[in-house]
């Protein structure tokens, strides 16, 4: 297929294009501004996708990946403009064009930061910042745009070597043997591995009858605790976690204005992928062991402090 890739250099997209090209397809990787893209990605500088349309004749395919994520001071007007418009922008070039298949990148946090049950493809949406709120917005638009021809995935947090968020936070952590006080924490998380995700696109992409939307997450979720430990030993670190009350790291976090990344790290978040499973889509790996492979990626990235 020919593809156009949206993000093709940041840490999703980069992941999706570098597996299409990989698996024999042509891939054009868009960008807003020029940047080092994955061996055999063609570069398409297509500027601000908010303002102009790309023509996207001859293309089988668009995967749209770009957009504006967790930034803490952005406001509700900057994800709108490149969450959203941006997205309806390129759809309806793709529509225009006749491209017959489109694949969101959405995000798992339209359904809220935690959640009490399991959720599943049918899960109300419940978004609790702007950034989810407008990944919403953007997928009730596209799919009045472009109808069958759309699908959307929503991925959990991403991982795997060099991902950004509370990962490299804790890795960071776990490289100066800083004591943890997590250990207390009982929770379950779903993650899905960058190289899973990347799998679960193509297949979206080569279906016959491709989902309209699907969760895309590990199978297995984990807890904090077994995630710190499966990253100290990716490291070669012990993960020196010790108990403490996680009602008191929940109230510290909250009068410091953390209360959304305590969300993250220590709120229940379990997914269960139906509809990328029906695909025939399963990870390759264990996320103990995408873990511990991320950590050791940042052992050849970083210093030993």
């Amino acid at each position: 297929m020919r593809v156009l890739v949206t993000g093709a250099a940041g840490y999703a997209g980069s992941g999706i294009a570098r597996h299409l090209v990989a698996r024999g397809h042509e891939v054009w990787g868009g960008l807003r501004r020029p940047a080092t893209l994955p061996d055999g990605v063609t570069p398409w500088l297509t500027g601000d996708l908010a303002a102009q349309a790309p023509n996207l004749a001859g293309m089988d395919a668009v995967v749209h990946a770009a957009g504006l994520a967790h930034a803490r001071h952005a406001t509700a007007a900057a994800f709108f403009r490149n969450n959203v418009l941006a997205a309806e922008t390129l759809a309806k070039a793709a529509l225009a064009a006749g491209v017959p298949r489109f694949v969101l990148i959405s995000s798992i946090g339209v359904l809220g930061r935690a959640l009490p049950g399991l959720a599943d493809d049918a899960t109300p949406p419940a978004p609790a910042e702007p950034y989810a709120e407008s990944k919403l917005a953007a997928e009730a638009r596209l799919r009045a745009i472009l109808g069958e021809r759309l699908s959307i995935l929503r991925p959990a947090a991403i991982i795997g070597p060099g991902c950004p968020g509370n990962i490299k936070l804790l890795l960071r952590l776990l490289r100066l043997g800083a004591p943890l006080p997590f250990r207390s924490i009982n929770n379950a998380r779903s993650f899905i591995a960058r190289d899973d995700l990347a799998r679960l696109v193509e297949l979206v992409l080569l279906a016959n009858t491709p989902p309209a939307l699907a969760l895309a997450a590990h199978p297995q979720a984990i807890s904090t605790p077994a995630l710190i430990r499966a990253l100290a030993e990716g490291l070669g670190r012990p993960a020196r976690l010790f108990p403490f009350p996680p009602a008191l790291l929940e109230l510290a976090a909250r009068l410091f204005g953390r209360g959304a990344m305590w969300e993250s790290l220590a709120g229940n978040f379990r997914v269960v992928p139906r509809a990328a499973l029906e695909l025939g889509w399963n990870p390759a790996k264990s996320l103990a062991e995408t873990l511990r492979a991320t950590a050791r990626y940042d052992i050849t990235t970083h210093k030993t402090p």
